[in-house]
């Protein structure tokens, strides 16, 4: 077996039909997409393989779940030419530009809600909405009390308090965060069983400002206030309460697919150092996760997968290099999964994950 760019895990439910059934669209009832800005790049060919290829001729319903950057993609899913629509959001991202300054929460804002309206155009708003295949579910954060502020030096200190009790546990966000989910169908056939959680109608008005809000990262962006149809408020990232999701929410009968810039996923924003609050396999059950292997992105300029570190340590027209050549060179893995896709040797890819063996998996993989 030939070293891949690509790998896949799978729990052991989703491991037992892919083995026997191979791998086919069919299988799929979710699609999850997760927060982590510029690291989308290193699966945006993954997409477009997904979009054009894999899930071509999809006549059953699929539900998208998505917070932050996965908000974004999950919405180009949904609109009638998804290729193109994400065409124009890479391009859009890629090119942001804020000069030799530092770019105040209020530009960014601004350029975020930009790029949205140049990937939405007149009729992508409502193309989101009304698609009665491609099921959104799009997630923010609502804050509590002084979380609500735009002040710095009322919210800073907040999210530092926030985090300090997440740390010692992550109910605890329930006291300071709700989550908000916003749905385009009468109902949400995504739930959630964990934290305080509210649902919302997603409509042609507030699609816009949702997804912006779903990425709106406290104290680098301004949050959504009030978006249309949802209670008062004001709306920030979903990764503060699903950064990767903990994979523990109820969906439509049938596998979960997961195309993830990792091999691993961290529940929430607050929970990036705290390396015991890693997804277990247990939560994997369902689930088949694609990723960049780790040898691939050892092989990436840097060594690593973008991050919004890269706007702070390089010049713009540097970092607009770097970003097209990941994006050029994570060909490879959209490739790679195509090709064990149509060979029907997915079964020699996958790698299973049972209860609690997980991390013991992952540095197998690292390793290899």
């Amino acid at each position: 077996m030939k070293n891949r760019s690509c790998i896949l895990l799978a729990g052991a439910k989703a491991a037992r039909r892919v083995r026997e059934e191979g791998l086919h669209q069919g299988q799929f009832s979710t699609l999850v997409g997760a927060s982590g800005g510029p690291k989308w790049l290193v699966i945006s060919q993954l997409d477009r393989v997904l979009m054009g290829a894999f899930f071509k001729g999809r006549s059953e319903p699929i539900a998208t779940l998505g917070s932050s950057i996965g908000s974004f993609r999950n919405m180009c899913y949904a609109m009638e030419n998804p290729l193109a629509a994400l065409e124009r959001l890479e391009y859009g991202y890629i090119h942001q530009n804020y000069g030799d300054t530092k770019p105040t929460p209020a530009e960014i804002t601004a350029t975020g809600g930009a790029i949205l309206q140049e990937v939405l155009g007149e009729s992508g708003a409502r193309e989101v909405v009304e698609n009665p295949l491609w099921q959104s579910h799009f997630v923010t954060a609502r804050g509590r009390g002084p979380l609500a502020s735009e002040k710095r030096a009322i919210l800073a200190p907040a999210l530092f308090t926030s985090a300090l009790v997440n740390a010692v546990s992550r109910h605890s966000l329930k006291a300071f965060w709700e989550r908000v989910v916003f749905h385009s169908r009468a109902q949400a056939t995504v739930k959630f069983g964990n934290l305080s959680t509210a649902n919302a109608p997603l409509t042609p008005e507030n699609v816009r400002e949702v997804v912006l809000a779903s990425g709106s990262i406290p104290l680098v962006m301004a949050g959504v206030r009030n978006p249309a149809g949802a209670p008062l408020g004001n709306y920030r990232d979903g990764g503060i309460t699903d950064y990767h999701f903990d994979l523990r929410f109820s969906h439509p009968r049938g596998l979960v697919l997961y195309p993830h810039f990792f091999p691993f996923m961290v529940p929430g924003w607050f929970d990036k150092g705290l390396s015991w609050r890693r997804v277990r396999g247990d939560a994997m059950m369902s689930t088949l996760l694609i990723a960049p292997s780790p040898g691939f992105v050892e092989q990436l300029p840097f060594g690593k997968i973008p991050d919004r570190n890269d706007f702070y340590k390089m010049p713009s027209d540097e970092r607009v290099r770097y970003w097209k050549k990941v994006v050029e060179m994570s060909r490879q893995v959209a490739d790679d999964f195509y090709e064990i896709w149509q060979t029907g040797r997915v079964a020699d890819h996958l790698i299973e994950v049972g209860s609690d063996d997980l991390p013991h998996k992952l540095q197998q993989v690292g390793a290899a």
